[in-house]
């Protein structure tokens, strides 16, 4: 017994210490008067002497706080009184059984009221102290508070009641129908609660309005007779309804003093006190239950009562509902082609469920539900991993749902198509716990897809092929016309430089002649000597004209004309060249020299804002169509000479790879090309250049050029700083004709 020691005393109990303290010497006793003073005002237990009749003479100041009430108050009445109603017979005829000699003392577990009302659990342990005629002189009494073992006790019976009424309710739903079951679950909650009304509505799915599901039968038969719809809006309800109103508990334990209560209908019972919960899933509430009319307060663990009731009641109720409309619907489902699966998200993806059509499959429900065979191998070993990988992936996105297309096998091993439209279950943390699928054969579907998509790829690759044969008419024509053209220019000029250039080496013999002419005469007129008039104004003439500069400035002119004429004539054979009319054939050619002629013909867009660098290295002669390379030359560096705006450089260069390859770069230092259109530049009539300057063609045939000679052109480019081609091409194409004409 804490706080209280009479260990002094050689005792063990509260009973022992009474019968040793009434058997102690009187001697004895007045020596320890003085100890049994400091114990009894200092104990931590109540203590007491009292008289036969049933009177305190002496309390100590434990009992007094134990009992609320002062010494005075105490001693002044009969302690019977003090004693809960229902425990005094008891206490009476224990107390008589001492007064008779019948027993010496007892224990009891007896209330004590306090004067605020409130009760006292305690355990009491009296001794009589008797004189020698076997008289009681006197009770010591013990007395100690177990009010909160008494609650703990009393609040454990309710629990295991409580948990009993939860575990008996799913039990009694598999024998009720759906009214009698909520009237069960009511009445079970008027029980644990100590009410004497209780009722159940469930909120329909609009949320303004409610329906009455059930009364209790306590409710029916004694408190109430009213007559109302079982359907009508929430805003006519009363306050009982608040709970549905804000989604929380309402505890009304003095319902006539609430101030937002309404009037009762007529035949309604009496409202004392009312307690109100809503269950709530998902956000909403779905159905409120109540009870009421308590002799007590409601208290907190009276709504953990309700709603734990109500809670599991909606549960049970909303499942055999789902069950009810499921068996419905597999009805439907099992009269239709589509199959339907709940996959567990655990090890494997067990199946837990699928519907009976599956047998169309050559399988059973209860097969593929024991995992023989389990789901993964029935499902195409080509397409499982893909559905694996995105099973996962949408898992992990924590998606509602997903659709996937795959290939199942039948028992009959045959294939089929199937497109699965699934849900994700998810637990109150979002992890997944069921994925259920709806299955539908889109075999059919396929095949005619396959079939068109057979017939699309072969029309698209007619189209390409007019395509790229238009695409190379375009270019063959405008290549034509240049050669026509150059073969033209070539012809008409040939016949004017020709005979410009032999008059100009005609013209210097005569010039020679004429100088030989002129230094005889000099000598002549040196021989005569200077006095002759004539001589004299000769030489004046020849200082005047500045004779000298003329002889030596004007073999410098011939030698700059005839040099003149030599550009114009290489100008005019690089034009046959990069053309070559007649030479559209597979031959060995130097790639060098096609860049060269193909630099000569397209310097005119360039040399006013761009440098030229080349970088060659040493390649072999390369077998080709070198018209159709000197025509992807010219593409690339008309281009990158429009990338540069103002100033820049264009950088040629080439390379050996390998043994069997070689490159070709193209970079300039232009505006580059945006990261959106690298991956189209090479389409057919893409261009982002402005209308008249671009037909979108350039890059396109050039593709298909480096891609008929077996090579590959790619493009690297920063915008703002610039842009590379990298052309890469086979010394030998493998499968190069020893002569082809080009189409």
């Amino acid at each position: 017994m804490p706080g209280l020691d009479l260990s002094w005393l050689g005792l063990a109990t509260i009973g022992g210490a009474a019968l040793l303290l009434a058997l102690l010497p009187l001697a004895r006793l007045q020596r320890e008067k003085l100890h049994f003073r400091a114990i009894f005002d200092n104990a931590t237990v109540g203590m007491a002497r009292s008289t036969a009749s049933r009177r305190w003479i002496e309390v100590n100041p434990a009992l007094c706080r134990m009992l609320g009430a002062p010494a005075e108050v105490l001693t002044s009445c009969d302690w019977i009184e003090l004693t809960h109603p229902d425990d005094r017979e008891i206490n009476l005829q224990l107390f008589d059984a001492v007064l008779r000699d019948e027993r010496d003392g007892f224990t009891l577990e007896k209330r004590f009221l306090r004067p605020d009302g409130s009760i006292v659990f305690v355990n009491l342990a009296a001794q009589a102290i008797r004189l020698s005629n076997r008289q009681v002189d006197y009770f010591t009494v013990i007395i100690e508070d177990i009010t909160q073992r008494q609650l703990a006790e009393k609040q454990f019976a309710s629990q295991v009641d409580r948990s009993t009424v939860l575990i008996e309710l799913p039990r009694r739903a598999e024998s009720l129908d759906e009214r009698d079951f909520m009237q069960y679950a009511l009445e079970r909650a008027e029980a644990l609660t100590g009410s004497r009304i209780g009722f159940m509505h469930f909120l329909n799915d609009d949320g303004e309005s409610i329906e009455l599901v059930a009364w209790s039968r306590n409710t029916l038969e004694k408190y109430c007779n009213a007559v109302a719809d079982r359907h009508y809006p929430i805003s006519q309800a009363g306050i009982w309804a608040d709970a549905a109103r804000t989604g929380r508990p309402l505890v009304v334990n003095d319902y006539a003093s609430a101030d937002n209560r309404r009037g009762l209908p007529d035949g309604h019972s009496q409202l004392v006190r009312l307690l109100s919960i809503p269950v709530v899933e998902n956000g909403s509430v779905r159905m409120m239950a109540g009870v009421g009319n308590k002799d007590a307060d409601y208290d907190a663990y009276d709504v953990e009562t309700v709603q734990l009731i109500a809670n599991e009641t909606w549960r049970i109720v909303r499942r055999q509902r789902a069950d009810k409309a499921l068996r419905l619907a597999m009805q439907v489902v099992n009269a239709s082609p589509v199959v339907c699966f709940r996959w567990s998200a655990s090890n494997g993806w067990p199946v837990v469920f699928v519907s009976d059509n599956v047998r169309q499959w050559g399988y059973s429900p209860a097969q593929l539900q024991s995992g023989q065979p389990d789901f993964a191998s029935i499902v195409h070993p080509d397409d499982l991993p893909r559905i694996v990988q995105e099973v996962m992936r949408h898992t992990a996105e924590g998606v509602p749902g997903y659709e996937q297309e795959y290939r199942l096998i039948t028992a009959e091993k045959q294939v089929i198509w199937v497109v699965d439209r699934t849900q994700v279950t998810r637990d109150e943390h979002g992890l997944p716990v069921f994925y259920d699928g709806v299955l539908t054969d889109i075999s059919e579907r396929k095949r005619q897809q396959q079939q068109l998509a057979e017939n699309l790829a072969h029309q698209q690759q007619l189209n390409k092929r007019l395509e790229e044969a238009n695409n190379q008419l375009l270019q063959s024509e405008k290549m034509a016309s240049i050669g026509q053209l150059a073969a033209g220019i070539a012809h008409e000029l040939n016949n004017p430089i020709g005979f410009v250039h032999s008059n100009l080496g005609t013209l210097d013999g005569y010039l020679n002649d004429l100088m030989t002419i002129v230094d005889a005469y000099a000598t002549a007129a040196q021989a005569q000597g200077d006095d002759s008039p004539g001589l004299r104004a000769i030489a004046q003439l020849r200082e005047e004209r500045d004779f000298d500069f003329i002889r030596e400035d004007i073999f410098k002119l011939l030698a700059e004309s005839k040099d003149g004429l030599g550009r114009v004539r290489k100008i005019v054979q690089d034009l046959k060249t990069f053309s070559r009319v007649g030479e559209q054939e597979w031959q060995e050619a130097d790639l060098h020299q096609g860049i060269d002629s193909t630099l000569n013909i397209v310097w005119n867009e360039l040399k006013y804002k761009c440098r030229v660098v080349k970088e060659y290295g040493e390649l072999p002669p390369v077998y080709c169509l070198i018209s159709q390379l000197n025509q992807v030359f010219m593409n690339l560096l008309v281009n990158a000479g429009h990338a540069i705006e103002q100033q820049g450089t264009i950088t040629i260069r080439s390379g050996r790879l390998d043994g069997e390859r070689v490159f070709i770069e193209i970079a300039d230092t232009g505006c580059g090309i945006a990261p959106e259109n690298q991956r189209r530049i090479f389409e057919p009539f893409f261009t982002t250049k402005p209308i008249g300057k671009g037909t979108g063609l350039g890059l396109s045939v050039s593709y298909n050029i480096v891609q008929r000679h077996q090579g590959e052109i790619t493009v690297d480019s920063v915008p703002g700083q610039g842009t590379t081609f990298r052309i890469v091409l086979p010394i030998r194409p493998a499968s190069a004709p020893v002569q082809e004409q080009h189409q």
